[in-house]
């Protein structure tokens, strides 16, 4: 890859579940609750399932069925010769043995190769740090070394079957090669007739331009499953897992649709009105869930501990993340387990993640030269300059959501949800929760702020680490 497009963004945050004893063995097999999850994994759609649910907002019949089981029931999986799982059960000094929890939002497995030897072969990922001065390699070793302790792992925005990911299951290739079990949400079908299914054409003016074009929309049916979701990665056995359907915040169909320019099958567009097409519109069916699982730790005072991954709206107000903050707490508030709540809570503090056009394509297209070329070729030079390498804003509140909110002077529109956390009690005293989120990059050493406890004297335990390492290649 160009070393002036091409990147790998490793926003990890390295969370400390709880501390627990070193005395009590793993558990050797998968458990029958394992098993019947597996059993009860729901049915792919087809590709002419996913064309029907392009065509309408509101699948009926028996589409309406698969597709509601699909979005209401996890895919769970064991790891073949699930006895020879070994937790690493990292110790952290002063605290023991404990249960060592990542989250990273992955941007739909993009760098792949990259991803996985992050996490599981740091020889492999050192040459790809080689250019990098002597004082970040250090750090980006002593990130690594960490890596290597993760039992659970969640990961945001995991495609399974996306031409854009070279039609991966994601989920299922980083639990293979890290040799874990997994359980996978889905959060959206992509079902975009121009962009994602290829069903409706639509070409350039430039013949040489509309073959390329042709070539980046062109997708294999057979391959194409349109899937993107949230997946928890665990060495400890999946007992059971469900998805909680969050607050609808942004109607990802109907809003979208509705906001297109319809591209007319057949119809010759400008190189400027598709590329202005290709970034701003998503359309999909599907909307924000949590991902819950419980995993057996048998070193745990209950036996096992609670993982949840969720993925919060970011088309929306910050109120409304705040209600889905609140639903989920809702949902999991007479649980007993130890807790971890993990992912990306797209606390920007505005209605939308602040982001680049470069960062759009590179995360939605296959063939991202092709794009940011007609970026180039229909805006003035500064204008392209500003748009590819500068967020389209930076503001107060978005390298850390939970600071001092005072309306007007000083906004930060987030911190009401980190509050909610804050004030948030479990129905049983003797319980703790820790939350982690991709955009709240706390410091080692220092209590976190989004943190919640229901006991006097029981408080969470503080981040071990906090990654964001971004290297070019």
């Amino acid at each position: 890859m160009s070393a002036a497009v091409a990147r790998a963004a490793l926003y990890c945050s390295l969370a400390l579940g709880t501390a627990v004893s070193a005395s009590t063995a793993q558990e050797k097999s998968a458990s029958a609750a394992t098993r019947a999850e597996q059993s009860a994994n729901p049915d792919l759609l087809s590709f002419e399932d996913l064309v029907a649910l392009a065509s309408g907002a509101a699948p009926e019949g028996a589409l309406g069925a698969r597709f509601s089981a699909l979005l209401n029931t996890p895919f769970v999986y064991g790891e073949t010769g699930n006895s020879d799982i070994q937790p690493h059960r990292p110790t952290v000094t002063g605290l023991g043995t404990v249960l060592r929890v990542g989250l990273w939002n992955i941007e739909r497995g993009l760098n792949f190769e990259q991803i996985r030897s992050a996490l599981g072969d740091p020889a492999e990922f050192r040459p790809m740090i080689a250019s990098q001065n002597l004082g970040r390699k250090e750090i980006i070793e002593s990130q690594l070394a960490t890596l290597q302790g993760v039992d659970v792992l969640i990961l945001n925005e995991a495609d399974w079957g996306m031409k854009r990911t070279e039609y991966r299951n994601v989920t299922q290739e980083l639990a293979a090669a890290l040799h874990m079990n997994y359980a996978y949400g889905v959060e959206f079908v992509e079902v975009d007739p121009v962009f994602d299914l290829g069903t409706e054409q639509v070409h350039l003016t430039d013949a040489q331009e509309d073959q390329r074009l042709q070539q980046d929309l062109q997708v294999d049916r057979n391959r194409y499953r349109g899937l993107h979701g949230t997946a928890i990665l665990s060495r400890y056995p999946i007992e059971r897992a469900r998805i909680l359907r969050l607050p609808v915040c942004y109607d990802w169909y109907n809003k979208e649709y509705n906001a297109i320019s319809k591209l007319e099958k057949g119809r010759r567009w400008s190189a400027q009105k598709l590329f202005s097409e290709r970034v701003e519109r998503e359309l999909r069916q599907g909307g924000r869930m949590a991902l819950i699982a419980d995993i057996s730790v048998p070193d745990l005072p209950t036996g096992h501990a609670t993982i949840v991954a969720t993925h919060l709206e970011n088309k929306c107000p910050p109120e409304c993340r705040r209600r889905q903050m609140q639903a989920l707490l809702a949902d999991v508030k007479t649980d007993n387990n130890p807790l971890v709540i993990a992912g990306d809570l797209n606390t920007t503090s505005r209605d939308n993640t602040p982001t680049s056009i470069r960062n759009e394509i590179m995360t939605r297209v296959t063939d991202y030269k092709f794009w940011i070329g007609q970026a180039v070729s229909h805006f003035n030079p500064l204008g392209i300059f500003q748009y590819t390498l500068t967020p389209v804003r930076y503001f107060h509140g978005y390298n850390d959501p939970t600071a001092f909110h005072l309306p007007i002077l000083w906004d930060n529109r987030e911190q009401p949800l980190f509050k909610t956390l804050r004030k948030f009690r479990f129905a049983e005293i003797m319980h703790s929760i820790f939350a982690a989120n991709r955009y709240a990059r706390f410091h080692p050493g220092a209590e976190p702020s989004p943190t919640a406890t229901n006991g006097p004297g029981k408080v969470s335990f503080p981040l071990t680490h906090s990654l964001a390492i971004t290297a070019d290649w």
